[in-house]
């Protein structure tokens, strides 16, 4: 597939891509998909009338997913979607939006063997990442403001909440995975390198806690873990000895007891703490 920002120039190069703020303010997405008829005759058959093609538009900082467009592949694939101004306006305003491709089941239905059956199973999928030139360190720390606090519906008190995209890609050198708005008080000690080490260890592991429970960190979904990635580093840094297997991270996860001591202990937390 292939994503042009503007109509007349050329698509995208990759598919993270980062552009300025008038690029921003000024597009104007058309995803031209390429499907092919006879190539979807070929893997489908039949069973080709049983899927939709769903573009998705998602805000990560605004926990939104909006639906763009539904095409059953009974009928001939769109040569191109566009994406309707009015979705793009948290897009704007927050400076990074995924637009996301995939195939999916429509309904439940018995294809056979080797094939999906519950309602929205993919069978393919790719995402854009759109966003401004906002490099920074892989977790991002960012103040959490009275307003974000009212829009999530979150408790006053709220410490920490985290935005977090797949965790299981490679991204480009210093691009954020993972952004965690930590309360306003909290944030000027933290940047102001006045909070105490054990405030720092127990604000990483409530950070990291939070990242893993995610439910958009493509962990659950990972069927390995990719070189590079930003869970390989994870994987890594939660064990003193060796890099957790994959099948060892997700039963941590599951486990949430067991992986908030995990995190306590990989960051020496207990330490800090005694020297209070």
């Amino acid at each position: 597939m292939e994503l042009v920002l503007m109509i007349g120039d050329p698509p995208v190069p990759t598919r993270r891509l980062i552009i300025d703020e008038m690029q921003m303010a000024e597009i104007s997405p058309r995803l031209y998909p390429k499907l092919s008829e006879t190539r979807l005759d070929e893997v489908f058959g039949q069973r080709r009338s049983a899927f939709d093609l769903v573009v998705t538009l998602r805000t990560p900082q605004m926990l939104r997913r909006e639906l763009v467009a539904r095409y059953t592949l009974s009928d001939e694939a769109p040569e191109v979607v566009d994406i309707p101004d009015q979705l793009l306006g948290d897009a704007r305003l927050t400076g990074l939006f995924e637009l996301g491709v995939s195939i999916c089941l429509r309904d439940e239905k018995d294809l056979g063997s080797g094939w999906p059956e519950q309602i929205g199973s993919w069978v393919s999928r790719g995402t854009f990442t759109i966003g401004l030139d906002r490099r920074q360190s892989a977790f991002r720390i960012e103040i959490l403001t009275e307003a974000m606090i009212k829009e999530r519906a979150l408790p006053a008190g709220t410490m920490v909440w985290v935005d977090v995209d797949d965790l299981n890609v490679v991204y480009e050198e210093g691009t954020a995975c993972a952004t965690a708005y930590v309360s306003e008080k909290l944030h000027e000690k933290f940047t102001s390198g006045k909070t105490h080490p054990a405030v720092t260890a127990l604000l990483y592991a409530e950070i990291v806690c939070a990242v893993l429970a995610a439910p958009d960190n493509g962990i659950k979904e990972a069927t390995e873990i990719v070189s590079g990635s930003p869970l390989e580093n994870i994987a890594k840094n939660l064990s003193t000895t060796r890099a957790l297997s994959l099948r060892d991270l997700k039963k941590l996860i599951d486990d949430p007891a067991r992986l908030r001591a995990t995190v306590h202990d990989s960051r020496g937390l207990v330490k800090d703490l005694e020297k209070v």
